[in-house]
């Protein structure tokens, strides 16, 4: 979360120099120019901070020690030089960690009473409390902090509705914090709520674990000795029991009869040289009566590699009991438990933040589409469209990661296949690049509509280029992809000019689990995904050898049904007509974004008569004031958010049902999507065209009129 000022912000030309109509638009890039920088840099030090905070997540340390790490983030990513976190329980506030430049640590035994000083009353009122003087705030407490504090900003930490603690940040000055601290804050603070649900459900199951895995030794323990007395529970069991008398084994059980037809005389028959040479090593060491357990990944007869948990106990003195028991699954669904926390973790740090980006910009791209480019000078033009581009690429970013991170229930509709094919080779642009690998598309120019879930659909080409990347290597080489139709059926194939595919391997390939990459490389589950999904969707796959690399061919029935819609198609109506500017029509515009509504209000108030709102709270208490033409309202804000606020307006005034627009940036959450499939409700997706609110509002202003 960096908040240190950029030497870029501060440079410029000296706009006094200029002529009043190039220091004007000179100074409309410099702003623009100043913004976009901010955001770069509130972006960066946010993302920087949710990967610190992410990570630290994954070390599973315990909930201590995530507040300390917490603290010291803030301290380390920001310019505050004190920071704070009060745990609210029993209507009380205790410290649990501190940390600032002074290196002050906190006192454990600090607590504050609910609505007691500057943290009491964010924790009572749950909303950021910011003290720009303390010297002037007749409520702040100095027990709330052991160093001198100028200003003070109390930040909520929330788990859903209800707050849990408190983040407290203060400066030795005066009138530190502003207006982007506290969205900045106030978004971590909800951060740091998410993640710390997540921290204390690991703790309950870690505890969970623990006393399952208890249980679950004392079962082996019990298992071990009676395997030693009945053969026949030995020879039942899937353990790998064997007796070894010096270097011969005596005795197996009937487990090896499905990986060995030999007979067994001595070590080196099941397993390779270097897994004799580590369970020679552990019997040298074996006292009479003594056991010992540990694992070791083993190569054995059938060609396979599997990680065996191994028991080895000195019954006599040179008799020694050898039990391996294969706990490769075990561990594979481990890891794959382990990756898919980490993406959910992701997914929700991702969606919490996606709405504050597309409010960051889609002003940036509003304010600079309403710029006349025409009149600007050619080094100007190139800055506003460097301006524009980059904005663009982070709205296909955000884009991009919202769609790999949502979690909702599979939803097949009908959608052109082609489309997800796009997106997901544009996630790959940086990546082919740097290992000097080419994707060729071969795409048809007819429509391939299926229906399906195109979040499925994008797995599967993810699971498929990855695999072809992985394949080529280190060298350089080619991804071809194609799509055609077929008949009643759409085809999809993937080449690559990789190692290819050994025949032995290939009936094998699809079996959960089972890889040819190195260990540590892979899972083994990506095809089988694949496969399920496919199969799901009635269609096939299958994977060839071409000589030259492997080919993946996927087969999917084509639907026939009309394309589903999501959002409003890009081409609508032409925009405002220069003839028809009449001020007689009122637009709602209910908006929590200074930076958005000011673009909304720049935009329209030249053609109508705009009348803006903070919340849908606010907003409610006008609904009568006018005739309203059209209302445009954010979806996320404060107090009530706007799907409340729509269902509010229609109990009062049902009429104005069909004058409702939304923008939002939250399409992919399940809630926000379930709204707008019963309403039947327009939206526009953050970040948005002028044109499209420009034409939007015109056909809306035009439909009235005629009904008039």
């Amino acid at each position: 979360m960096e908040l240190k000022s950029n030497a870029m912000m501060n440079k410029g030309p000296n706009t006094k120099d200029l002529p009043d109509p190039d220091r004007k638009k000179t100074e409309i890039l410099q702003t623009l120019l100043e913004k976009a920088t901010r955001f770069y840099e509130e972006t960066i030090g946010i993302l920087s901070s949710v990967f610190k905070i992410s990570e630290f997540m994954n070390s599973r340390s315990p909930e201590d020690a995530f507040y300390e790490y917490i603290v010291c983030v803030l301290i380390e990513e920001s310019r505050c030089e004190n920071a704070s976190i009060f745990v609210l329980k029993d209507n009380k506030l205790s410290l649990r960690a501190a940390t600032g430049e002074k290196e002050i640590k906190g006192n454990k035994d600090l607590v504050i009473e609910l609505g007691e000083g500057v943290a009491g009353r964010c924790a009572k009122e749950g909303s950021v409390v910011l003290v720009q003087d303390v010297a002037q705030c007749d409520f702040f407490i100095q027990k709330e902090m052991q160093v001198d504090v100028g200003s003070i900003l109390c930040v909520p930490i929330k788990e859903g509705n209800n707050v849990i603690g408190v983040l407290n940040l203060s400066y030795p000055d005066a009138n530190f914090f502003n207006e982007q601290h506290v969205r900045m804050f106030e978004l971590f603070g909800l951060l740091v709520g998410q993640i710390l649900a997540l921290v204390r459900i690991y703790e309950v199951l870690k505890r969970e674990y623990i006393d399952m895995e208890r249980i679950i030794q004392q079962k082996d323990i019990a298992l071990r000795d009676i395997s030693g007395k009945y053969k026949a529970i030995v020879d039942a069991t899937s353990d790998f029991i064997f007796l070894l008398e010096g270097d011969k084994i005596v005795f197996h059980n009937k487990a090896f009869d499905s990986i060995i037809t030999r007979s067994l005389v001595y070590l080196e028959d099941i397993f390779d040289p270097e897994t004799v040479g580590v369970i020679k090593q552990h019997i040298a060491g074996l006292y009479l009566g003594q056991e010992l357990d540990f694992e070791i990944s083993v190569n054995i007869p059938d060609g396979s590699n599997r990680i065996g948990q191994f028991f080895i106990k000195r019954l006599a003195p040179s008799q020694v009991l050898v039990i391996m028991r294969d706990i490769t699954v075990k561990k594979r669904f481990a890891q794959k438990s382990m990756q898919t926390e980490k993406l959910t973790s992701l997914g929700l740090l991702t969606s919490g933040i996606a709405h504050e980006l597309n409010n960051k910009l889609t002003p940036i791209l509003g304010f600079a589409e309403l710029i006349d480019a025409s009149s600007l000078s050619p080094a100007d033009k190139k800055r506003l469209l460097a301006i524009i581009n980059s904005a663009n690429a982070a709205k296909s970013i955000v884009g991009s990661l919202l769609l790999f991170s949502r979690d909702i229930p599979p939803q097949k509709t009908v959608f052109d296949v082609r489309e997800a094919i796009g997106r997901t080779i544009n996630l790959y642009d940086s990546t082919v690049k740097k290992r000097n690998i080419k994707i060729i598309t071969e795409i048809s120019s007819r429509p391939l509509n299926i229906r399906a879930d195109m979040n499925c659909m994008e797995q599967i080409m993810v699971n498929l280029i990855n695999n072809s990347i992985d394949a080529i290597g280190e060298n350089s080489g080619r991804i071809t992809i194609r799509s055609f139709p077929e008949g009643d059926h759409v085809c999809i194939h993937v080449e690559d000019t990789g190692l290819g595919i050994s025949e032995e391997v290939i009936p094998k390939i699809f079996d959960p689990f089972f890889t040819t990459k190195a260990q540590g490389k892979g899972t083994g589950l990506g095809l089988s995904i694949c496969y399920g999904i496919i199969k799901d969707h009635g269609g096939d796959i299958m994977l060839e050898n071409t000589g030259a690399g492997t080919i993946a061919k996927i087969r999917l029935p084509a639907a026939t049904g009309d394309i589903s819609r999501d959002h409003l198609p890009d081409k609508m109506e032409s925009s405002v007509n220069k003839k028809d500017r009449k001020r007689r029509t009122h637009i709602m515009v209910v908006e929590d974004e200074d930076d958005l509504l000011d673009l909304m209000i720049d935009a329209l108030s030249p053609y109508y008569y705009v009348i803006s709102y903070k919340n849908g709270k606010e907003a409610l208490g006008h609904i009568n004031d006018y005739d309203w033409g059209l209302i445009i309202s954010d979806l996320r804000m404060p107090e009530m958010d706007g799907m409340e606020f729509y269902r509010e307006v229609l109990k009062v005034t049902p009429r104005l049902r069909d004058i409702f627009v939304f923008i939002t940036g939250d399409t992919y959450d399940l809630q926000v999507k379930t709204f707008f499939e019963e309403t039947g409700v327009i939206f526009i997706k953050k970040p948005f065209k002028i044109k499209e609110i420009m034409d939007i509002v015109q056909r809306y202003v035009t439909d009235k009129r005629a009904e008039h």
